[in-house]
C-alpha cells in the first residue's frame, strides 16, 4: 500500500469512536466504547486525517507505570485505543498518530511512555523503540497482550 497522505491532528474524543468502535471494541455499539480516561484531565486524543476522514486514532493520558513492571509506579503517558482503519493499514498513518501524539506529549512533559500492546502490535511498537517488560498476559474477551514501554533519553 502506498503511504497516506494526510494529517495528524488533535481531536475530540467522541470523533475517535466510530473508529475505536470498528476495531478495538466491534462487539460494542458506538455508543458504548466510551472510557473514563477520554475525559480525565490530561488526556488528550489524536487522529490521522485522509481527506478529512480519520483513518487512525489514539489515546494518550498520564498514568504510571505498572507496579508489576521494571520502572513500575514511574509517572508516565499511556497510550491507549490506538487503531488504524483497515483498509489503511501498512500506508504508515498508525506511525504518524503516535510520533505526532508522543511529541505532542514530550512538549508538555518528558516521562516514559507505555501501553498494554496486543500481541499483533509488538512489532509496530518495537519498530518506535518500546520494550517488552512483562510476560504476555489474557485481556478477558480482547485476547493476549504485553506492557511495552518507551524511555526517554
Amino acid at each position: 500500500m502506498s503511504e497516506a497522505v494526510g494529517e495528524s491532528v488533535l481531536i475530540h474524543a467522541h470523533e475517535a469512536y466510530p473508529l475505536r468502535q470498528m476495531v478495538l471494541r466491534p462487539y460494542l455499539s458506538v455508543d458504548e466504547v466510551g472510557a473514563d480516561y477520554d475525559h480525565a484531565v490530561g488526556t488528550f486524543h489524536v487522529g490521522y486525517k485522509v481527506d478529512d476522514r480519520i483513518v487512525a486514532i489514539m489515546s494518550v493520558l498520564r498514568d504510571p507505570i505498572p507496579d508489576s513492571v521494571v520502572g513500575g509506579g514511574e509517572d508516565a503517558w499511556r497510550i491507549r485505543s490506538m487503531a488504524s482503519h483497515p483498509d489503511q493499514r501498512g500506508s504508515g498513518c498508525g506511525g504518524k498518530v503516535l510520533e505526532f501524539g508522543m511529541q505532542h506529549a514530550l512538549g508538555i512533559a518528558r516521562i516514559p511512555f507505555w501501553c498494554n500492546a496486543r500481541k499483533v502490535a509488538y512489532g509496530f511498537y518495537e519498530r518506535y523503540g518500546f520494550e517488552i517488560v512483562s510476560d504476555e498476559f489474557e485481556i478477558e474477551g480482547i485476547g493476549p497482550h504485553k506492557v511495552m514501554v518507551r524511555q526517554i533519553n
